[in-house]
This record gives C-alpha cells, structure tokens and sequence, in this order.
C-alpha cells in the first residue's frame, strides 16, 4: 500500500525558509561553541604549561638535594674504605710484630 500525499505533507517557502533560518541559526551555535572549545583548550594548556614548569622546578630541586646527599654519602664510603685499608695495614704490620715477639719469647724461655 502506497500513501498518497496530501496536502499537509507539502512544504512550503515558509517552511523552507524556517529550516534554512534553523541551519544557520545551528551553525552559528556550532561556531560559537567550536570558539568557546578553543579558548577552554587554550586556557588548559597554558596551566599544564605553567603545571609542567612547576613540576619541573621540584624535581629539579629534588634531584639536586638527592644528588648532594649521595655525593656526601659517596665520600664518607670512600673514607672508610681508606681507613679499613690503613687499619688492615697496620693490624697486619702489628700481627706480625706479635708472632716475631712470641717467637723471640719461646726461644728465651727456652734458654
């Protein structure tokens, strides 16, 4: 079955002019809009810009203070080590100081 066309279902100029009115009054809206994006867009990278730059300045400050305390911490290692290396030396100069001793004792109690 087939509809036949009647006289409501036509349009007229008037109409066609209030569809034409409602596209550009939409496009407009959609501009508007698309303008209002860009600037939100605009306002969100600057403060990640600003965020970005902060953070950046933390960390670099962090970094630094990091990078002291191991320096530091660097250097009282490597003292240690030295003196380990000294007080090793010397536990062994002095060992064997005891056992020439020890030898020179036995062989006078021995007399």
């Amino acid at each position: 079955m087939t509809k036949k066309s009647s006289a409501s279902n036509v349009a007229t100029k008037t109409d066609i002019d209030r569809l034409d009115k409602g596209i550009k009054s939409t496009k407009a809206d959609l501009k508007k809009v698309e303008n209002s994006l860009r600037r939100e867009i605009l306002r969100v990278e600057e403060g990640l810009e600003k965020t970005e730059e902060k953070l950046s300045k933390q960390m670099q400050a962090q970094h630094d203070q990091v990078m002291n305390t191991l320096v530091d911490f660097v250097g009282r290692v490597k003292d240690l080590e030295d003196e380990n290396a000294v007080g090793t030396k010397h536990t062994r100069e002095l060992r064997e100081q005891v056992d020439d001793h020890e030898k020179r004792i036995t062989a006078l109690e021995s007399i």
